[in-house]
């Protein structure tokens, strides 16, 4: 457990900023629900609290842990989750335009 004041004040600001973060991110997609963008936009921000989660984690918790090591292989395998639905987005978007 890390007791610097610094890394405190920077899991807090964190956790803040991402919580404001997603909620935006959330509140997009509401508006693009039905729109291939507001599925990337809903998976952008998992990835954002992912992240988030990961980094407080790596102020709190010792990095050579188990725990730790599963969350970043969590984190590895949601922002590749991302990546490539992103890719099948973009290949949707692009054979609709092709079609349309």
């Amino acid at each position: 457990m890390v007791d610097s004041t610094v890394h405190t004040l920077s899991a807090i600001f964190a956790i803040m900023s991402g919580t404001g973060a997603g909620l935006l991110a959330l509140f997009f997609w509401r508006v693009l629900r039905e729109s291939p963008f507001g599925t990337v936009i809903a998976l952008l921000s998992v990835t954002m609290t992912a992240t988030i989660l990961y980094h407080v984690f790596l102020f709190v918790v010792e990095p050579d842990t188990i725990l730790f090591n599963t969350l970043r292989s969590a984190l590895y395998t949601i922002v590749a989750i991302f990546l490539w639905l992103v890719i099948a987005t973009h290949q949707q978007i692009k054979n609709s335009a092709v079609e349309g």
